[in-house]
């Protein structure tokens, strides 16, 4: 338990960190933006391939995106039926499906690092995945069906396709089923950035948090659908798909992660319920701080 508590503490560090420079008036919500694009454009693709090249692909870690999907699904038919048996309004039910249906995997990365090291980590983008072509086609979607904007259709599944995440992916494993290292000169090159990835996502994250809670009620249930129905959903999966050891324990850990950023985007981009949003985004990553460690010590007992 100690050594966990120990992996674990840098993040709650770098975490604080990104609050502290934002109180002090030193960084602003923008540039918690740079930070999450340089990490987008940058540092996550290098991590992924530096990380995913190098795994064994079996038949489990084949899967792994198919469960997320299915975690996400039972998330967002959990939410419309809340939405519907309240009889809530169609931006307010929009908003919970989006919010229940896109993961935060970008939180998770700094802790399936350090607990589970790079095989750990490469299994949670792998289960990114499939969190990824969701949020393109039925979550996208759904946002536009229950919100009141315009949209052109297929544009977010272009986006992603253009996505340095999905083409390093996509190299990484190329690399790893041909049992292709990377060359060693270019290795010492994109290690170090790739490193950068956990503490500058954590800052980001805690430029980004905020206290202010709007429709606290729902925002509760709407956080409770993603990380306590979602985590009970992904332990049934792994279970049923006969997953072991680390792959199990980020599969369970992966379905309990907040509320995605992209949330936010589709609810201002469908124009739902952006505080409604906003507030179930914040209280998720203040409840992730907490939760997803106690989940950690629980898997490795």
């Amino acid at each position: 338990m100690l050594t966990t508590v120990i992996q674990l503490f840098p993040i709650f560090v770098y975490f604080a960190l990104g609050i502290a420079i934002r109180k002090a008036g030193i960084a602003e919500r923008i540039h918690g933006e740079f930070l999450l694009r340089f990490v987008f454009f940058v540092t996550l693709p290098l991590l992924i391939l530096t990380s995913v090249s190098a795994i064994t692909f079996t038949a489990d870690k084949a899967i792994l995106p198919f469960l997320n999907i299915g975690v996400n699904l039972s998330c967002l038919g959990a939410a419309l039926l809340l939405g519907r048996l309240r009889k809530l309004d169609k931006a307010t039910i929009g908003t919970m499906i989006v919010s229940t249906s896109i993961v935060n995997n970008s939180f998770m990365f700094p802790f399936t690092l350090a607990v589970y090291g790079q095989s750990g980590f490469a299994d949670s983008v792998l289960w990114d995945f499939g969190n990824a072509l969701m949020m393109s086609t039925v979550v996208y979607a759904a946002a536009f069906h229950y919100g009141g904007a315009q949209h052109q259709r297929w544009t977010m599944l272009m986006r992603i396709l253009k996505s340095p995440l999905v083409w390093c992916l996509v190299l990484s494993v190329i690399l790893s089923l041909t049992h292709t290292p990377i060359p060693p000169g270019i290795g010492k090159i994109i290690t170090p950035l790739a490193q950068m990835t956990a503490p500058l996502i954590l800052i980001a994250l805690g430029i980004f948090t905020t206290f202010k809670i709007h429709r606290i009620g729902l925002a509760l249930q709407t956080v409770g659908i993603r990380m306590v129905f979602g985590l009970l959903c992904g332990l049934l999966l792994a279970t049923a798909a006969g997953l072991e050891g680390t792959t199990f324990k980020v599969v369970v850990l992966c379905s309990a992660a907040p509320i995605g950023f992209n949330a936010l985007t589709y609810c201002s981009m469908a124009k739902l319920d952006t505080e409604l949003g906003a507030s179930a985004v914040s209280l998720s990553i203040i409840a992730g701080l907490v939760y997803i460690p106690i989940l950690i010590l629980l898997l490795g007992a």
